[in-house]
């Protein structure tokens, strides 16, 4: 993968006695995005946002990573596409819908 497709999110300021990350942000991020450090190593996954929009901290949970991070060190997101979930996956029109064919015609009996 190219340096060119990561996106900065912040430097880590704290890091718990759990092992979870604090990270100084320049702006908010998804919840539930992986976190990867230069080598592109797995550092965590976004589970929460605190403080303001426009200078947020990110709490990272490093329970699955794959590397760990350090005081100090940045962190980034990588640069694909959202997939999306089999719940999510396009359904073909209901006979109700606006787009399906028309059906039988009603009329209003006085």
């Amino acid at each position: 993968m190219e340096v060119n497709a990561l996106k900065k999110v912040g430097k880590v300021s704290m890091i718990n006695k759990k092992g979870d990350l604090l990270v100084k942000s320049d702006r908010a991020h998804r919840i539930g995005t992986f976190v990867v450090n230069q080598q592109i190593k797995n550092i965590g996954k976004i589970v929460d946002i605190i403080g303001p929009t426009n200078a947020p901290y990110i709490l990272i949970n490093t329970r699955e990573a794959a590397a760990k991070a350090k005081k100090g060190e940045l962190v980034y997101l990588l640069d694909k596409s959202p997939q999306r979930s089999k719940s999510q996956k396009k359904k073909p029109p209901s006979k109700y819908h606006k787009t399906a064919k028309k059906g039988r015609q009603f009329s209003k009996k006085s």
